[in-house]
């Protein structure tokens, strides 16, 4: 007690101590936080940010400290206004901070001791406290001179209005604050689920349910689009790798066919072996044709491999010649068939629903998807349909 009258007693005979705010003079305009006094009566509402970056200020002026700034599609609660500017409540989760000196036994000791924004003499000044005033917190760490505090209630920011549009009542952004607590909680879980999948083996990843997760965000979190896009990112990567996955293990599958023989996939599949059935080497091009979809289905949600090959015969074209088979055993080569016209190859054919064996040495007109040609001397195109 003794530390407290001391510190009491030398206030008083003027001595400036740690972070009292001197006595209010009328003849000088404040600059600190104060809670804007509208006149009129204000009906607060929720508001949403339209703007990237924009800077909400510890004053309705330009000049301002920064206090942060927001993205956009952010929520913020509005109470009132001050010329151009929007007065916002502050940030539930904002820290503010006051001198330990003022602090005995959890209570204010001293006239308007001003609270600021960070453990610093020189932070802006968000509000005081007085004698009697009850405060909760902690020592800073940064600091230990100062406490740690939550803000005062009465706390208020700055927004240009034209950052601002209406978005609800006040208690809107109570509940989007909850559903943006869910669906970040749902990302970091989901990213976690799909860390630890990747790294099983392949026939024990559930890409089932990675998938289940991040479609949840897309499809029923579109009020939180940055969290949308990283969901999007983040799918199209699981599935790439899982893809990736995929074709190694068919690869290793494989290789394990015929006579047990270690060979690359294309070269067991593609011998003119006439063991062979038409289905089987059709099966062969199935983790391509899953590449390719998978990398369309990323821009095209919720859609099915049916829905690609639909888009793609919209965007298809016409090639006719004969058709004949291309048994050679070459690695990578683009298709199973080739299409010739005067004994010349004009292409390389493959499908995995049209069997094509069907119409070696007819002349035939193909509507056809291109189609990767692994560096070969003429164009590779998909089998979408003959007529």
């Amino acid at each position: 007690m003794y530390k407290a009258f001391a510190l009491i007693a030398t206030t008083a005979i003027g001595v400036v101590f740690a972070d009292a705010a001197p006595p209010l003079d009328k003849s000088i305009t404040s600059v600190e936080n104060k809670p804007v006094q509208n006149h009129g009566k204000f009906n607060s509402f929720t508001g949403k940010i339209i703007g990237n970056n924009v800077r909400m200020r510890s004053s309705a002026d330009l000049d301002s400290y920064i206090i942060s700034e927001l993205a956009k599609d952010e929520y913020v609660v509005v109470v009132g206004e001050k010329g151009d500017f929007y007065a916002v409540e502050a940030p539930a989760d904002l820290k503010a901070y006051i001198f330990r000196g003022f602090i005995i036994d959890d209570t204010v000791e001293g006239d308007r001791v001003n609270i600021r924004l960070s453990p610093d003499r020189d932070a802006p000044i968000i509000g005081h406290y007085s004698t009697g005033q009850s405060v909760k917190g902690e020592i800073c760490p940064d600091n230990t001179k100062w406490m740690e505090i939550a803000a005062p209630k009465d706390t208020q920011f700055f927004i240009a209005k034209e950052y601002v549009e209406y978005a609800g009542k006040p208690e809107l952004k109570a509940v989007q604050d909850k559903r943006k607590a869910t669906v970040t909680q749902l990302f970091e879980s989901t990213q976690l689920l799909s860390q630890s999948e990747m790294r099983k083996a392949f026939h024990e990843i559930d890409i089932d349910r990675i998938t289940k997760g991040f479609q949840t965000i897309i499809n029923d979190y579109t009020d939180f689009p940055s969290l949308v896009a990283k969901a999007a990112k983040s799918l199209s990567e699981a599935q790439e790798d899982y893809l990736h996955r995929k074709i190694a293990f068919l690869e290793a599958k494989a290789s394990k066919m015929g006579k047990g023989q270690v060979e690359d996939i294309y070269e067991v599949s593609f011998r003119s072996d006439e063991t062979t059935s038409p289905t089987d080497r059709m099966k062969v091009w199935e983790p391509i044709e899953e590449a390719l979809y998978l990398s369309w289905s990323s821009m095209h949600h919720a859609k099915t491999i049916e829905d690609f090959y639909k888009d793609q015969k919209l965007k298809c074209q016409n090639v006719s010649g004969i058709l004949e088979s291309y048994k050679e055993p070459v690695k990578n080569k683009p298709g199973d068939f080739v299409l010739k016209d005067h004994d010349v190859i004009v292409a390389y054919i493959y499908s995995t629903h049209i069997n094509l064996d069907e119409y070696v040495g007819k002349r035939v007109n193909l509507m056809v998807s291109s189609r990767p040609n692994n560096n070969f001397a003429f164009p590779a195109y998909y089998v979408l349909d003959v007529e």
